[in-house]
């Protein structure tokens, strides 16, 4: 063994003689319980603090991604792209799992976890269709105003 070793051993067991003095060598086991206890009790009133605080940020980006699918779908409409029925199917589910009857509970963690990874499937699946160049339509615009040759 090292020198440093060997040193931190007999510091371990200086400070192991102090807290046995000052919790007492009777009662040592039992301190230690507790100590495992309260940290124990911290985490979980970390995990609560922070699970009550995961279904604002879940809702907000569900619906802040929400919106963002809706603007790509009136982009991706105006460039000949299919975007109609993308956006009324991603609107029907997403308003099925996210209402709530009479509004007097919100619908839960889980429902809203859903709506996000459905919204965000749908907004880079409308990404990926805006990337595309756009599609020729078949029966050409009839040209404004009515009469003038385009």
């Amino acid at each position: 063994m090292r020198r440093e070793q060997i040193a931190m051993i007999w510091i371990g067991g200086f400070v192991l003689a102090i807290a046995l003095y000052l919790v007492g060598p009777d009662r040592f086991f039992d301190a230690c319980w507790e100590l495992f206890d309260s940290i124990d009790a911290a985490l979980r009133d970390l995990l609560a603090q922070l699970g009550a605080r995961t279904f604002g940020v879940v809702r907000a980006f569900a619906i802040a991604i929400y919106v963002v699918f809706a603007l790509l779908c009136v982009l991706a409409a105006q460039r000949g792209h299919r975007a109609l029925w993308p956006l009324v199917v991603v609107t029907a589910v997403f308003m099925t799992l996210t209402w709530h009857p009479f509004g007097t509970y919100p619908a839960s963690l889980s429902r809203w976890m859903v709506a996000l990874v459905l919204v965000v499937v749908a907004a880079v699946a409308m990404t990926k269709r805006l990337s595309a160049p756009p599609t020729g339509r078949s029966d050409p615009r009839p040209p404004y105003p009515p009469g003038r040759a385009s």
